[in-house]
């Protein structure tokens, strides 16, 4: 294919020489001219592992070429991709000033050839920049753009090796033309390829960026705990790691309803009045809890905008499969709606056996013999509530929802991601 790379700074010089190497013809542009000399002469603008190398043997096979004229590129090519950079303001807002200038000089190009191009967001940008981005190419070059995303995912040191060996490539579009173009410059790769909407594509980048600087400060709190414990943290996170079926896994990554039960409130509290015995703050781990009590506040004001009085419960337990009460963020939603007036019904059979025989009978009749008493024994007694309210999908919940006329309100991952198990099918990965 023919290719043009608007910004030559590190992202840009690494998937250019890759491209290239890979067989594809790349036109570089950058309004930094010794940028431009620097590769034009086999040369790397950036200190990158065997990046250099794979420039000079792009030159030589004269499949790359740097110039400063962004038409002059555009004229030769039917897919251009945008790297320039994004950096942050002060008030950690992201600039999209580069970027949206690059939009506007490369619609106005086009514009002026008359030439149709894929063009594809390459920078790191949340979507609604790429909203503005859309907004530039249908003003200025109407008809002539389809504009799509391909978030990077390259490491400083190992861009090469992470262009090549990628853990997957996300495509940005909705057009079918745009993504058999764009799965053709990654047909020589063995990794999967998901194709999103643009918007998702690229929260993709910033959802895995948040999770490795999360993994870094979780683990250096726990390796604090435990250096003030005398403990060996090493030895502590290499079994940690060692668990892919919970710990390193898709296992609780799936947005839903905040946790509850038994263990993880009473863990996290427990690490935490260790950390103060020992001195330490541990800001991550003291915000957990915090983050889980503002799942909780989410739907309830969710239930609130509704504005619907008689309201059904389908779950009560913390977890489907449970009869177990203690800490469910279930009981704590219901709570707060009985405590503001609304009429509630509850239908859990996990419970209802609970209350009857099970484990949990002292707790149910001696700690919420409230909510004990808005039990029903079947999904039919829900019938003229106004709002359901879904934690737990029991048998028979999907045909009940698929002839209530009530409002609906999935708290859990199973109806609200339908993309999530598509992915799991795709991954072949039990959740």
């Amino acid at each position: 294919m023919k290719i043009s790379i608007v910004g030559l700074g590190y992202v840009g010089a690494v998937s250019a020489a890759c491209l290239a190497d890979a067989g594809h013809h790349v036109w570089g542009v950058d309004i930094n001219a010794e940028k431009v000399r620097i590769i034009n002469e086999g040369g790397s603008p950036i200190v990158e592992s065997g990046l250099t190398e794979k420039m000079a043997q792009a030159r030589n096979a004269r499949r790359l070429h740097a110039t400063v004229d962004i038409e002059e590129a555009l004229r030769e090519t039917e897919m251009c991709f945008v790297a320039v950079a994004t950096p942050s303001r002060p008030n950690g807002q992201i600039d999209p000033t580069h970027l949206l200038r690059a939009c506007n000089q490369i619609a106005m190009a086009l514009a002026k050839l008359g030439n149709k191009q894929i063009v594809v967001i390459r920078s790191s940008v949340l979507p609604s920049i790429f909203d503005d981005c859309l907004k530039i190419f249908d003003a200025i070059a109407p008809g002539l753009v389809e504009l799509c995303a391909n978030p990077e995912f390259l490491r400083e040191g190992t861009a090469i090796r992470d262009f090549e060996e990628p853990a997957f490539t996300v495509l940005g579009t909705d057009r079918a033309a745009a993504e058999t173009a764009l799965r053709c410059l990654y047909a020589n790769q063995s990794a999967p390829i998901f194709v999103l909407k643009p918007r998702e594509a690229l929260m993709v980048k910033y959802a895995s960026n948040a999770f490795h600087a999360l993994k870094v400060v979780f683990a250096n709190e726990i390796g604090a705990v435990c250096q003030q414990a005398d403990v060996d943290a090493e030895a502590v996170m290499n079994v940690f790691c060692a668990d892919t079926k919970l710990n390193i896994s898709r296992r609780y990554l799936m947005p839903g309803y905040a946790f509850g039960g038994s263990c993880l409130p009473k863990d996290v509290r427990a690490i935490l009045y260790e950390g103060k015995t020992l001195d330490l703050h541990l800001p991550l781990m003291t915000a957990i809890l915090s983050s889980n009590q503002e799942v909780i506040e989410r739907a309830f004001q969710e239930v609130r905008a509704i504005g619907k009085r008689r309201i059904g419960m389908i779950g009560l337990s913390f977890k489907s499969n449970t009869d177990d009460l203690r800490e469910s963020p279930f009981v704590e939603l219901a709570e707060r709606l009985l405590g503001k007036g609304y009429e509630l019904t509850i239908y859990d059979p996990n419970v209802i056996e609970a209350r009857l025989t099970g484990a949990n009978k002292a707790y149910i009749n001696g700690v919420i013999p409230h909510l004990s008493r808005l039990l029903v024994p079947s999904l039919d007694e829900l019938g003229d509530v106004e709002l359901l309210i879904v934690g737990h999908h029991f048998e028979g919940v999907a045909e009940f929802l698929a002839t209530t006329p009530a409002s609906v309100i999935e708290l859990t991952t199973r109806q609200r991601t339908t993309s999530a198990s598509t992915l799991e099918r795709e991954l072949a990965l039990e959740v």
